[in-house]
């Protein structure tokens, strides 16, 4: 009897199973196929920008270089031509874009940071439009510090000694000293002080230091939620002029995010498993902790890197607390542990740095089924195997030969492809490329050096393209650690959400103490690019965003007439430039037409001509103004205030040879005829029909004027009475002694005599005006009617044709940017005198070069002239090759 009831149960054991393996070789195919389908169709490209150096003074010129890759291989994309790079000040606020064109995944470019700007840390941001598709937590970002290289007469040292949290409200106990670049004491001085969030005043009060420049004093905020807040520090060094400095407002302890995240997600009962942890403010930088488990025996722990470590725990109870202590300030906290699964199974790898192998350790108290564990880097699936839990344990060992160098994901599905258990690993590929760097020349005040360098893989030759950067390293240090390089951009930030503590630290060596912060990066920001619900479901990102292949105008017909029928649709052509380019292309009954894949380099004039198929040209044609990505960030402030004295005592000397060799306004005299300027002059003022301004503007003669990406920063704080607040894209002017109820507060702007909106003003290019006029005068904007009644600003171009204007035909001719002109980096040549390099010469960027490539046999050399007073070079060497393979090298020349 019993064997008639057994043969009936071996049968469907027998039948599951083999239903478990058919389902499991169909989800590998399905696997299979979503990766291929991901590589091929919707292949991820990343950027990353190298810069010249990363502390800047105000209005100097900052140098990137672009790198852009795609795929899983990471190769140089063959796919988007177009780059996006915003700048952003040390509020967040966006200051200018420049639009990069790219070839082989390379591109270069520049910004000048405003002379009359703001201090801080700056953002830098570079994305093309494809990668928005993706998620805005994988665009490249960088930030930089900015120096008024002349505030050095007020350089506070503030020391938050207390810091506590009660009533509703965040108290702080500050001791403050302050000195002038000498390290004189400033004495009996009085500070204004304002905690701030954004917008937000949370706390107002005036200091007075005592005799030896010191003061303490305490001032408390509301206990709310405040990433971005800041202690600002106002001292008038004079009546005309006031020195600001913010500074990071530390938070409460009690604002820390603090999370303990057992290894592959899941904690058992009886299970010894690794428990790792993350401490973290709201704006990403770690908190130094140490503690123990509630009630169980020798469970300390503390910070290893970052705010982040581990522990080894066996779990007693489904329960469990951590005792927490800030090791700054000694401040307390319980936090409550993930909770403790009665029943599952848990996941343990080993990576050791020497081993030919990634072992996985699958361990249960429970018998899950037949499992399958995936392993795949950027979605290249690298290894897929099945197995099954015996005695409770399940080993598998993953080839490092088959796994490229970045994060690997392994992950544990059950039979109906669902993940239980999820794992990142962080592989040191054999990948890499070689690269050497010698010089042979001479390095003391402006004698010539010449660098060579090879690029090789495996002992052969690796043709690649490389940027490199020498700077003066008694100016600014190595910051790479901090700040990041290609290897942690393109290996390790660009796949994680969430904020990296210094991820330059994880790639300056292989020592086992950096393979371990790196692993509990692993550990910690454990989260992969793609579902397994959407792998399932076949759901492939949203295609909103094209790849673009050059400049993209979007445009829109319409009819001057509404009809009842509306458009029939019709062609448009374009005339790019003075005969650059003739395109053409189609409109539907929406009227909305694309002209894609432009080349054209600045701001050129577009020619556009369309004829409606029922209306025939009885029709208008209007561009919509492309809508920057990002018009603000969070901002981001210093911990204390930063003022490099070398780097702050060599501005002036840097500024005046950076205009000597960049500022359009000087130019050399030779062979200038008086006559042609006075005809110029007379044509220009011809074209002033209300004559000129109250105040007058010659953007030629404002120093730095190359930085300025709009007509308001050339306004901005130069004409008494007039206040400009520049917001991203949004800006509102007001000029004192005008106004009028009816006329609101907005003064009447002008392009070249024609009314427009503050809008159309933000598109002119600040190199194609000639002058600004401002009219304050009541008495003078009265022939503007009410119009002008809150006072005029008039811009004036110099072709004459700043504003879009549209013909009756259905034809318009408007200014339309394309990519920016590279701007060659100055580098002076000492082989002889001339009147351009006889001025001091003590720049902190000695050499540039953005584009350098290798040739057939993988060398380069390059040549330059040292500065007058470097005495240490820093010289940093990034590149890939065809291939996407990575390489990098850092090297101190004395």
């Amino acid at each position: 009897m019993r064997k008639l009831i057994l043969i009936p149960i071996f049968g469907i054991l027998f039948s599951i199973t083999q239903t478990q393996a058919q389902t499991q070789q169909e989800q590998v195919e399905k696997i299979q196929s979503y990766f291929e389908k991901s590589q091929s169709e919707f292949p991820i490209e990343k950027a990353y920008l190298q810069l010249d150096k990363y502390t800047f003074t105000l209005g100097e010129d900052l140098w990137f270089s672009a790198f852009l890759t795609a795929g899983g291989l990471q190769l140089p994309s063959p796919l988007s031509k177009t780059l996006y790079v915003d700048f952003f000040d040390g509020d967040g606020l966006l200051l200018s874009q420049k639009v990069i064109k790219m070839e082989n995944g390379r591109g270069a470019g520049d910004f000048q940071i405003p002379l009359f700007g703001k201090t801080g840390i700056y953002q830098i941001k570079a994305y093309t439009t494809w990668m928005r598709n993706f998620g805005e937590d994988y665009l490249f970002s960088q930030t930089f510090k900015v120096v008024d290289g002349q505030g050095g007469s007020f350089l506070p040292n503030v020391a938050f000694t207390q810091i506590s949290s009660q009533n509703g409200r965040i108290r702080y106990q500050v001791e403050m000293e302050a000195v002038d670049a000498s390290g004189i004491p400033l004495s009996n001085r009085t500070l204004l002080l304002r905690a701030i969030s954004g917008m937000d005043e949370l706390n107002t009060q005036e200091v007075t230091l005592n005799a030896q420049g010191k003061v303490s004093f305490g001032f408390s905020i509301p206990d709310g939620e405040y990433p971005d807040q800041s202690l600002e520090i106002n001292f008038q060094e004079n009546p005309d002029y006031t020195v600001t400095h913010k500074i990071k407002l530390p938070f409460s302890f009690s604002k820390a995010d603090i999370q303990f995240l057992p290894e592959g997600g899941h904690w058992v009962l009886g299970k010894k498993s690794t428990l790792a942890f993350r401490a973290i403010y709201p704006d990403g930088t770690p908190v130094e902790i140490e503690g123990s488990l509630e009630g169980v025996d020798n469970s300390h722990f503390s910070t290893f890197f970052g705010g982040m470590g581990k522990l080894e725990v066996t779990p007693t109870t489904e329960e469990n607390f951590a005792l927490v202590k800030d090791r700054k300030t000694g401040e307390e906290r319980r936090i409550a542990l993930p909770r403790v699964e009665k029943e599952g199974i848990t996941l343990q790898v080993v990576n050791s740095k020497d081993a030919a192998f990634v072992t996985a350790f699958i361990q249960g108290n429970s018998n899950p089924g037949r499992l399958m564990l995936v392993s795949h880097t950027r979605g290249l699936i690298n290894f897929i195997i099945q197995g099954e839990l015996f005695n409770g344990v399940w080993g598998v060992r993953i080839p490092k030969q088959n796994l490229p160098s970045g994060i690997n994901s392994i992950s544990i599905l059950n039979s109906l492809g669902k993940p239980l258990l999820e794992r990142q690993v962080f592989i040191q590929g054999e990948d890499r490329l070689q690269v050497e760097l010698s010089n042979s020349g001479k390095t003391g005040p402006r004698e010539k050096n010449t660098l060579n360098f090879t690029s090789n893989f495996q002992g052969k030759p690796a043709p690649g393209s490389f940027s490199i950067s020498v700077v003066d390293a008694d100016q600014t240090a190595d910051e790479t650690d901090e700040k990041g390089n290609i290897l942690s951009a393109l290996l390790l930030t660009s796949d994680l959400k969430g904020k990296v503590f210094n991820p330059g630290h994880y790639f300056k060596n292989q020592e086992e103490s950096t393979l371990q912060a790196l692993d509990l990066v692993m550990l910690t920001h454990g989260w992969s690019r793609y579902s397994w619900d959407d792998i399932f479901e076949s759901k492939f990102p949203d295609q909103g965003f094209f790849i673009e292949q050059g400049i993209t105008i979007q445009g829109q017909i319409s009819e001057q007439n509404s009809t009842k029928k509306g458009l029939a649709g019709g062609k448009v052509s374009a005339l790019i430039g003075e005969g650059v380019e003739l395109i053409s292309t189609e409109f539907g009954a929406d009227g909305k037409f694309i002209l894609a894949d432009l080349d054209y380099q600045d701001s050129v004039t577009v020619t556009i001509t369309a004829e409606d198929q029922r209306v025939k040209n009885f029709i208008d044609v209007s561009l919509t103004q492309p809508v920057p990505a990002f018009k603000s960030l969070g901002g981001m402030f210093p911990e204390s205030v930063f003022w490099p004295k070398g780097l702050a005592e060599s501005a002036q000397a840097r500024n005046l040879m950076q205009r000597m060799n960049t500022e359009e306004s000087i130019t050399d005299l030779e062979g200038v005829t008086v006559e042609a300027q006075t005809l110029q002059e007379e044509q220009i003022q011809s074209r002033k029909l209300f004559g000129e301004g109250d105040a007058s503007i010659q953007p030629d003669e404002i120093p730095g004027m190359a930085g300025f990406s709009n007509v308001f920063q050339m306004i901005q704080g130069r004409v008494a009475g007039v206040r400009v607040n520049v917001s991203g894209f949004n800006v509102s002017v007001q000029i004192r002694g005008a106004g009028s109820i009816q006329a609101g507060t907005d003064p009447l702007y002008l392009l070249d005599n024609v009314p427009v909106d503050a809008g159309v003003l933000f598109q002119v290019n600040p190199r194609d005006i000639q002058s600004i006029e401002v009219f304050k005068d009541p008495a003078r904007t009265v022939m503007f009617g009410v119009q002008g009644a809150n006072g005029v600003i008039a811009v004036y171009t110099k072709t004459g044709a700043g504003i879009t204007y549209e013909s009756v035909g259905g034809t318009l001719v408007t200014k339309y940017g394309g990519y920016q002109i590279p701007k060659e980096f100055y580098s002076p040549k000492y082989d002889e005198l001339t009147p351009s390099n006889s001025i001091t010469d003590q720049r902190a960027t000695i050499y540039w070069n953005p584009l350098v490539q290798t040739d057939s046999e993988g060398k380069a050399i390059v040549e330059y002239y040292n500065s007058d007073i470097a005495k240490k070079q820093l010289i940093i060497l990034e590149g890939m090759d065809a291939q996407g393979r990575l390489g990098r090298v850092v090297k101190i020349l004395e």
